[in-house]
């Protein structure tokens, strides 16, 4: 038994918005429409594809697998869309980003609503591999992080270089200077990230380069979590200039003897390179990255 094209856009539906509701709204149909199509490809197949939850429905895991593989039938749909002079009507006027540096990357999307306000911007923060997973699995159209591997889907503009530095509150006695050694800070009570921090890693790269082994006072999930712990003195940080807000409390402190570096990036599905806003919202980061450039960082 074969499945129907109307079954697979009834499933790639569903599997997104997890509500038949919303997946009846979003193909203009009704709801006992996409009920009766799914129910029919569970049971033409001896399958199911989706758990029934009091708050919607949620994929199986054999429902993620055919999932990976469906969802390119809509990028096809609205590539052709777009190809035949359609893609108007069938854009969505909604695009979901993942991020793991809202700090770094909030300008693009002021940017982009401004240029379109039409488009809602649904922002999700998160870890580096929180952006890159949701990316890769569809949940998100554009993932604004730094791409610390190479994958065969997955294409990116670097927006953004930027160095790891001290972070030091307000009246402590480094703030005085211009740059600092990573020897000086070191020597200080270190608050650092729990997990698979991006930051912590490249904090530990640097420090390891040095030969220094510090031993942290804290260690926290988050960074804004860890920029608290600062502003109340509780030690100092090692943080990516600019993924720090302005804030009285403390101050961003460059180091003179490390260049560890990250790269902020625009990241997307190759396969969806040419699709409605995701197009529109490269095009505005490309007008607005600073390349190769390494930004200086805006006093506090």
């Amino acid at each position: 038994m074969v499945a129907t094209f109307g079954q697979l856009k009834a499933f790639n539906a569903l599997a997104r918005t997890g509500s038949f509701t919303r997946a009846a709204r979003n193909l203009a149909v009704s709801q006992p429409a996409i009920t009766a199509q799914i129910r029919r490809l569970e049971s033409d197949h001896k399958v199911v594809l989706f758990e029934r939850t009091a708050g919607g429905v949620q994929l199986t895991a054999l429902g993620r697998r055919l999932f990976r593989i469906t969802q390119n039938l809509d990028d096809l749909e609205e590539a052709a869309s777009i190809l035949l002079g359609g893609g108007d009507d069938v854009v969505p006027q909604s695009l979901r980003i993942a991020t793991a540096s809202p700090q770094v990357f909030m300008p693009v999307a002021a940017a982009f609503s401004r240029r379109y306000p039409d488009v809602e911007l649904d922002i999700a923060a998160g870890s580096t591999g929180d952006a890159i997973r949701r990316l890769i699995d569809r949940e998100a159209d554009i993932a604004l992080t730094p791409l610390l591997r190479a994958d065969e889907r997955l294409d990116h503009i670097v927006f953004l270089r930027h160095r790891l530095a001290a972070l030091v509150p307000a009246d402590h006695a480094l703030v005085k200077h211009e740059a600092v050694s990573l020897s000086e800070v070191a020597a200080e009570p270190l608050i650092m990230r729990l997990g698979l921090s991006t930051t912590q890693k490249m904090a530990d790269r640097a420090l390891a380069m040095h030969g220094l082994r510090p031993r942290p006072i804290l260690r926290l999930e988050t960074r804004e979590a860890v920029y608290e712990a600062v502003a109340n003195h509780l030690g100092l940080a090692l943080v990516l200039e600019h993924d720090v807000p302005p804030d009285p409390r403390f101050q961003v402190v460059p180091f003179f003897d490390s260049d560890v570096t990250a790269e902020e990036s625009i990241v997307w599905l190759r396969s969806r390179r040419s699709l409605g806003q995701i197009r529109d919202f490269i095009d505005v980061a490309e007008g607005m990255s600073t390349g190769n450039r390494i930004p200086q960082r805006r006093k506090s």
